[in-house]
C-alpha cells in the first residue's frame, strides 16, 4: 500500500525546515554531535580563577590581544581555573593550539618535586555535581578524576603517565615532550572519551571543569608560552 502523499504546502514546510537546520548547523548553532564551547580569554580573565599554592611563586596568566592566553612562570606554579555548566553536555572531543617560546628542559613527570613543564592543559571529570566548590578541592575529591595534557617532559607523545600528586585519579598525557621546536604553534584535537577510557579503564564521566597550568618551581627554570583556539566539543 502506498503512503499518501503529503500536500505541497507541507511538503515545502519540510524542505525549508531541512534547510534551515542545514544552515544552522553549517554556522554551529546546532550540532549533530557534541555541543561545542569555547573556551574564551576575554580582558581580565572573566570567568576563570587564577590558583596559587603555598610557599611557591605564583605563574602569571593573562589575556593576550589575539584573544589567546599568554603564560609566564619564572620559578613559579599556577593554574587557570574555568568551571563548566553544571547542565551534563556530551562533550567528548577538545582542540586548540598552543606555542612555548621558552620552557624548562626534559624532566620526570612521574616524580614528585620534579615534575615541571611548559604548559598542561586539564579536563577535570566527576559524576557529582561541584556544587560551591573551589578547584583545589575538587581536584583533592576522590569523585573526581583528571586527563592532563602536557607540553613538556621526557615521554614519546601520547605516553599515558600517573599523576605523582594525584594518584591513580590523574592521568598525564604527553602531547609534545620538553625538546619539542619552540616558537612553533602546534595544533591539538583530542578524543576526551577514548582517551579517559584508555587512561582510566572505564567510560567518561562528566566533564566539569578546565584548566591552564605552567611549572617551573623545582627547576628554577623560566616558561614563557601561548595558548588559543580552545574549544571543547564539535
Amino acid at each position: 500500500m502506498c503512503s499518501p502523499r503529503l500536500p505541497p504546502v507541507l511538503m515545502a514546510r519540510r524542505r525549508m525546515r531541512t534547510f534551515f537546520i542545514a544552515i544552522l548547523m553549517a554556522i554551529g548553532l546546532v550540532s549533530g554531535s557534541d555541543a561545542a564551547e569555547m573556551m574564551r580569554f576575554s580582558a581580565g580573565l572573566a570567568g576563570w580563577t587564577k590558583v596559587s599554592f603555598p610557599r611557591i611563586a605564583a605563574a602569571d596568566f593573562s589575556a593576550s590581544p589575539d584573544g589567546g592566553l599568554a603564560i609566564a612562570a619564572d620559578s613559579a606554579a599556577g593554574m587557570l581555573w574555568h568551571s563548566l555548566s553544571a547542565v551534563a553536555k556530551p562533550l567528548r572531543t577538545a582542540r586548540w593550539r598552543w606555542r612555548v617560546e621558552q620552557g624548562v628542559a626534559a624532566t620526570d613527570l612521574t616524580k614528585r618535586g620534579v615534575d615541571d613543564r611548559a604548559v598542561a592543559v586539564y579536563f577535570v571529570f566527576s559524576d557529582r555535581p561541584a556544587g560551591s566548590r573551589g578547584p583545589m578541592e575538587l581536584l583533592s575529591s576522590p569523585a573526581v578524576t583528571t586527563l592532563v595534557y602536557v607540553f613538556g617532559g621526557d615521554k614519546p607523545r601520547d605516553s599515558v603517565i600517573p599523576s605523582p600528586h594525584m594518584g591513580e585519579r590523574g592521568k598525564f598525557i604527553t602531547l609534545r615532550a620538553a625538546d619539542a621546536n619552540k616558537q612553533v604553534w602546534f595544533d591539538e584535537k583530542v578524543d576526551l572519551s577514548s582517551d579517559y577510557r584508555r587512561a582510566f579503564g572505564r567510560p567518561m564521566p562528566t566533564l566539569i571543569g578546565v584548566a591552564v597550568s605552567s611549572d617551573s618551581d623545582d627547576t628554577q627554570a623560566r616558561n614563557r608560552a601561548s595558548l588559543q583556539n580552545f574549544v571543547i566539543g564539535e
